[in-house]
């Protein structure tokens, strides 16, 4: 495991100010143990806020050789309940998309996972291609929708010529990468005149991120930015976007899948929540509630 000190991904400052140290226990672990719905581990390595523009990010981080490998191996814990959450999602963010875009065209859904946002676009009359890193995860977006077209690739070794597609979603991904400014360059490229970004980040400034501080359930390991309004619009702009709508994000869990993930840490009630999530009948149960999370639309400038 190799951990990288690295500038700020907006201003590229670095002067930092700490805000929660980090909550990783076991050094030894490999960094994949943190990653993704199939995560064995929780934790964060150090969180710090830029001291130029307010970003806030982990720091040190994993480096590329890590997360590369973490995202190439990823599967899906209880794949069908985690796809059906996802296909209820994609449902509200497909129809909040349709007013900005009006007829169905081109869509390129970076990051795609199991395919459920593809495979509703697809439904619904796009022309549809999905990329995720993983393997495991685009055999099973194949499996499931047979007729869209998918691609094992990552945003940095993916080729497409320039004006490919209308729309691209990147639902979220972009606190993922390493670099958001030359990912989100990377994807105007692809974009016909006038094309249109939706993607969906974790909000450093939301409600739920302030009042549960180092609890807030999106600090983890995999996530390496945390945007505000402020903060995104200034590297989507940087990138040649502008922000069309900014809206909370209305997550929808299992109650299955939402004791899964309070398994995860360690402590009596986590061992008890473990043991709950094996209860027949709950993967049935959902809850929507905001998580402190965005959706943003932008288009090219």
């Amino acid at each position: 495991m190799t951990l990288v000190a690295v500038p700020c991904a907006v201003c590229q400052g670095t002067a930092f100010q700490p805000v929660y140290p980090g909550t990783i226990v076991d050094h030894h672990a490999a960094p994949s143990q943190y990653f993704g719905s199939s995560r064995a581990k929780d934790g964060y390595l150090p969180i710090v806020r830029c001291s130029e523009c307010g970003l806030l990010m982990q720091n040190p981080q994993d480096d590329l050789v890590a997360l590369a490998a973490g995202y190439r191996h990823l599967t899906a814990v209880s794949q069908d309940v985690e796809y059906d959450n996802r296909r209820h999602a994609a449902l509200i963010r497909l129809r909040w998309m349709t007013t900005y875009t009006g007829i169905p065209a081109r869509l390129l859904d970076v990051g795609c996972g199991t395919g459920a946002f593809v495979c509703a676009a697809r439904k619904a009359g796009w022309d549809t291609t999905g990329l995720d890193p993983s393997e495991w995860m685009i055999a099973y977006a194949r499996s499931r929708c047979p007729g869209a077209t998918f691609q094992v690739g990552s945003l940095e070794n993916t080729q497409w010529t320039a004006g490919a597609f209308d729309v691209i979603a990147l639902w979220d991904v972009l606190e993922h990468v390493p670099s958001p400014l030359d990912a989100l360059r990377r994807l105007r490229t692809w974009l016909a005149p006038d094309g249109l970004l939706c993607l969906s980040v974790p909000n450093a400034g939301s409600t739920m991120a302030r009042l549960m501080g180092p609890r807030w359930g999106l600090l983890l390991r995999e996530h390496l930015w945390y945007f505000c309004p402020a903060t995104l619009a200034r590297v989507l702009s940087q990138a040649g976007f502008a922000v069309v709508e900014t809206r909370p994000t209305i997550a929808r869990y299992s109650l299955a899948g939402i004791l899964r993930r309070l398994g995860q840490y360690s402590g009596g009630a986590p061992s008890l929540a473990r043991r709950l999530a094996r209860v027949p009948g709950l993967s049935r149960l959902h809850l929507r509630f905001p998580i402190g999370g965005m959706d943003v639309v932008a288009r090219m400038k």
